[in-house]
């Protein structure tokens, strides 16, 4: 009898545990390193560790990790002293507010206490329904002292609906489109704005924002060029642009909702230095030691979140564009390159990715598995050419 009661004990553990970690958000922090006049966020260039970038681990906020391990930690912290500037980015994406998310929104809204922010990036898919948005005015509202920018996702203009998880794993099955958006997309977008948040989506801004003094670095104004797409995930996406101070800008910064093949190779054909992105939920539901399931895109599975380095060709014949049943000719990317003033091919065809893990959920399946809800703290550093 009191072995079933410690299998049903255990059992009902089980079955409570993902309800549980589904609100247990994290704060991730990353540590990037920009090399002048280079593409990318490419520490192992920096450091001197041949490779891609491997995903950036899973720490606490109190914890501070190095982009390529624990023994780097130490000259990273040398770095420093010849660093030009140095810049931080709060990445917000998947909130799905709706009417019960009070928890959430006191936790979005606490992390503007955090003085060290520079900039926040919201990367969409911010309802469930309808109700979420006095959700979304209370959480971001606190924010807004900050610059910002944002992009939507599929869940900014029509609201979730329940759905077979299994069907994730049949892309080809997957439930019709809607046409008619339910969701407040005009309302929500005029806050974001009216607080002094760029519109991305399709669309091109350039900004700037002011490096605070740090560890003796004095406070200087950086220009952060801007580009971002509506969701290609739904197919809203167009051939990205680039704003004109492009080339010549401190910090390339794109923002996209769904990180699909087709757009990570545009951004890295015109030098993206950073990518930002969500949609995946990190998989959700994970397998411990194993990692994502599905991400519901045309990505690998490593690709499912975290800080990836991303090079054209990564996938091969990316998913091309496709929108109310009309299928879009693939971008050339070479004119791509010339229109975006990068004339030097060594250094673009790459470019750095970090795709949230999202902090909400649907309200249908309000779970997680070995994938806790994240925001991240970005900080990248640029080195001072004098070394």
């Amino acid at each position: 009898m009191r072995k079933r009661s410690a299998l049903g004990a255990l059992a009902l553990s089980a079955a409570v545990y993902p309800f549980l970690e589904a609100r247990r958000p994290q704060l991730r922090r990353y540590q990037l390193l920009k090399s002048p006049g280079i593409p990318g966020l490419k520490a192992q260039e920096t450091l001197g560790v041949g490779g891609n970038l491997p995903d950036l681990g899973d720490r606490r906020c109190e914890s501070q990790q190095s982009p390529i391990g624990q023994e780097s930690a130490a000259a990273i912290a040398k770095q420093q002293v010849r660093t030009a500037w140095q810049l931080r980015i709060l990445h917000l994406s998947d909130l799905h507010f709706w009417s019960r998310s009070e928890w959430l929104a006191e936790y979005v809204a606490s992390l503007a206490e955090f003085t060290e922010i520079d900039f926040v990036a919201l990367t969409g898919d911010n309802f469930c329904d309808s109700s979420g948005l006095k959700m979304l005015q209370r959480a971001l509202t606190p924010l807004l002292k900050f610059p910002g920018a944002f992009v939507f996702g599929s869940n900014d203009y029509y609201s979730g609906q329940f759905k077979v998880p299994l069907h994730y794993f049949f892309p080809e099955k997957k439930p019709k489109l809607r046409n008619v958006p339910d969701l407040p997309t005009a309302e929500f977008q005029n806050f974001l704005t009216s607080g002094g948040w760029q519109d991305l989506n399709n669309q091109v801004a350039s900004l700037a924002v002011t490096s605070p003094a740090r560890q003796g670095r004095a406070t200087q104004d950086l220009t952060v060029a801007l580009s971002g797409t509506d969701d290609p995930h739904i197919g809203r996406d167009e051939a990205i642009r680039t704003p004109d101070t492009w080339s010549k800008a401190d910090l390339r910064l794109a923002l996209t909702h769904a990180p699909y093949a087709r757009v990570l190779d545009q951004y890295a054909a015109c030098g993206a230095d950073l990518v930002l992105a969500g949609h995946t939920h990190g998989g959700q539901v994970c397998l411990p030691g194993f990692g994502a399931l599905v991400n519901n895109t045309d990505l690998p599975l490593s690709y499912s979140g975290g800080v990836r380095s991303w090079r054209i060709g990564t996938v091969p014949n990316p998913a091309p564009r496709m929108r109310r049943g009309k299928t879009y000719p693939p971008v050339d990317l070479q004119a791509l390159r010339n229109q975006a003033g990068i004339s030097d091919p060594v250094a673009a065809g790459q470019t750095t990715v970090h795709i949230s893990r999202g902090l909400g959920t649907s309200k249908f399946t309000p779970v997680r598995l070995a994938c806790p809800p994240e925001a991240a703290i970005i900080t990248i550093s640029e080195l001072s050419a004098n070394k």
